[in-house]
């Protein structure tokens, strides 16, 4: 998560995408004042469900937790104070293959960005005459990539520092994929083997059969019944 130098920062204990960012800290029946939070592992006295930041500096940069009243901690959500004209904010820097994700174009103490342009590695993806939101929905890794927007603020062009956002693999397909790749030389050779025992068996049936047909054979060619021995005198 990222907010511009000297603007207003909200940390919720519920999830909110851009305000400039959200942290889930329990269900949405939270006790008043029951809320303890943490700035880089540092207690806060601010005990409320959710957390401000008037006027946002670089001290304020960090790792933040919230902790609900009997329920475990949050994930950590990190914040980066910047100072810039233009900032590109995104909903997550690391998504999963499938997963969705947004990025908007932020200006200066919420100044209002106009004409914006998002890029993505240098290639132009979206153009707002006004300052709307970008979002990618089925994220691939074809989706990784560093991105960048460009606006106007007072009729005068700024652009963003680039952000990286990483699109990883899913994890289970790509296990069972890596399950797939060693489970096929297996299938193949237990195919091979049952393949070669029918091979031979079917070569020992017909080379028996191939005896019976012979011994049949010789039997026809010799039909004159063999003469019985005389009885001993």
């Amino acid at each position: 998560m990222s907010t511009s130098m000297g603007g207003p920062v909200l940390l919720w204990t519920a999830l909110l995408l851009f305000s400039p960012g959200g942290m889930p800290a329990g269900n949405n029946s939270l006790e008043v004042n029951s809320t303890k939070w943490t700035h880089n592992n540092t207690m806060l006295a601010v005990t409320a469900p959710r957390l401000d930041i008037v006027h946002a500096t670089f001290q304020d940069s960090g790792v933040y937790r919230c902790q609900s009243k009997n329920l475990i901690p949050s994930q950590p959500v990190n914040l980066e104070v910047f100072s810039d004209w233009l900032l590109l904010q995104s909903s997550s820097e690391v998504v999963q293959e499938g997963e969705s994700f947004l990025i908007r174009c932020h200006g200066w103490k919420n100044r209002n960005v106009s004409k914006v342009i998002y890029y993505k590695d240098g290639i132009a993806l979206k153009y707002w005459y006004d300052n709307y939101n970008y979002s990618i929905t089925n994220a691939t890794t074809k989706d990784n990539g560093n991105y960048y927007c460009t606006g106007k603020i007072w009729q005068i062009n700024f652009s963003s520092e680039s952000l990286k956002i990483t699109v990883k693999k899913d994890s289970f397909h790509q296990s069972s994929y890596y399950s797939w790749q060693l489970l096929i030389p297996v299938l193949v050779a237990i195919l091979f083997a049952v393949d070669t025992a029918l091979f031979i068996s079917t070569q020992q049936q017909f080379a028996f059969i191939l005896i019976k047909s012979a011994r049949k054979g010789n039997k026809r060619m010799d039909p004159q019944p063999q003469p019985k021995p005389r009885p001993p005198k």
